[in-house]
């Protein structure tokens, strides 16, 4: 069939364009399916820098920089570990580059380097910079910082808080932390629900409304808060964390993730919102994401026992028991003393069907604490399906005697 020329290019412009909006799409999508991994060295040296291993930190983040110097946190982070090897020169040279990539982002940093150098003039300066600016830290949060100790007897210091550098807002903020950390919730609501009457699109009023909501146990209410601070503003990172919990602690299992996600693709490092998450794929049974989560921060803090025996348990409830198995037997090698551990490896014999492992382990578990129904039913399985079942009820329905209700059905199939 004869196609005008004009007409041809015509389509070919379209198919073009079509293949270009498909890319862009695919491309979009598996964004989405894939986050970008954060860099290696930049994960490690923020680990680094919680562990206490400062060389290494510096170590980590001066490779991370060689392949991005463009991103002042980590010049940060590297010259907060240069500070706390008391390397002042080079702390200071981080400082000042994160501050010429983003100006007064360091200037907090800038004055503790110069206060623990014994440099007040300066420490002065940079600490004035810093209350002016929009990264201001709550005046409390300050003046408790141990950098400025030495300062805090100096005539600049008095007469830098002459000064009212923070707004009302921030002024009640504070004020709700210190009724909130006093557990005086009734003083703190009334306040907060006088200011937000007065200021009824706040963000950090609500933001702060759902804490206090959250230390009282009302999740509900702290999610509504939350979400209302997020609809003002959708770029409060550390809010989105905040109502992850609130959903994790309700039982909403998929919001806490999606929150989770969201706090983690702004701060990579925040590990804990790891184990947040873990716990949240957890509650919903996806026992592969949840390992996921539990074995990224285990590469950087492979020593945490609660977290090994949390890998552990998930494996136990994914029913890879070979797995689980690994992670009990690393947690007995660091602590052989801990009954909770033979009770898990214990258990897990069981399942494997090494009945005299299992007796072995539960037996352990038991002198350590003979108290703990639980463990008295897994003996009383153990010995019933290596064929003491005379003895494996009478540990069964000790286990019964003493609260465990599980146990209840074990007796009835197994021992009438």
């Amino acid at each position: 069939m004869f196609m005008p020329k004009d007409m041809q290019e015509k389509l070919q412009n379209k198919s073009k364009i079509l293949a270009l909006a498909l890319l862009v799409a695919l491309i979009a999508v598996s964004n989405q399916a894939f986050p970008q991994v954060p860099d290696e060295n930049y994960m490690a040296g923020s680990a680094g820098l919680i562990r206490g291993d400062y060389r290494q930190a510096v170590e980590d983040f001066s490779y991370a920089i060689t392949r991005n110097n463009a991103d002042e946190q980590l010049f940060i982070k590297r010259g907060e570990a240069h500070l706390k090897l008391k390397d002042f020169d080079r702390a200071l040279e981080d400082f000042e580059e994160a501050n010429v990539i983003y100006p007064g982002m360091a200037d907090i940093w800038l004055a503790r380097s110069y206060a623990l150098a014994g440099n007040k003039e300066k420490a002065i300066t940079f600490l004035t910079g810093h209350l002016k600016s929009e990264f201001r830290l709550p005046e409390d949060s300050i003046k408790k910082d141990h950098a400025f100790d030495e300062l805090q007897t100096s005539p600049e210091w008095h007469a830098i808080w002459q000064n009212e550098w923070y707004s009302d807002e921030e002024k009640v903020e504070a004020e709700m932390i210190y009724y909130s950390k006093k557990k005086l919730f009734d003083e703190a609501g009334s306040l907060l629900a006088g200011e937000l009457s007065k200021n009824p699109n706040s963000k950090v009023l609500f933001s702060v409304k759902g804490k206090l909501a959250y230390e009282q146990g009302n999740y509900a209410a702290a999610i509504a808060d939350y979400t209302s601070a997020l609809n003002l503003d959708k770029n409060l990172v550390s809010v989105y964390a905040n109502r992850g919990m609130a959903y994790l602690k309700a039982g909403k299992f998929r919001d806490a993730v999606n929150d989770f996600n969201r706090a983690l693709k702004a701060d990579p490092v925040d590990f804990g919102t790891y184990l947040h998450r873990a716990a949240a794929y957890a509650g919903n049974r996806m026992w592969d994401p949840a390992i996921r989560d539990l074995q990224l921060y285990l590469k950087y803090f492979n020593d945490d026992q609660e977290v090994l025996h949390r890998c552990g348990e998930y494996y136990y409830e994914a029913e890879d028991y070979i797995n689980a198995l690994k992670y009990f037997n690393l947690n007995l090698r660091d602590d052989p003393n801990n009954s909770l551990y033979y009770k898990s490896r214990g258990k897990t014999y069981l399942k494997t069907s090494t009945y005299r492992y299992a007796l072995s382990d539960l037996s352990m578990s038991l002198d350590l604490n003979p108290e703990d129904a639980e463990t008295w039913m897994y003996m009383g399985l153990a010995k019933i399906r290596s064929g003491e079942k005379e003895k494996g009820c009478s540990d069964l329905q000790r286990a019964q005697r003493m609260g465990n209700a599980e146990a209840v059905r074990y007796v009835l199939e197994n021992c009438k």
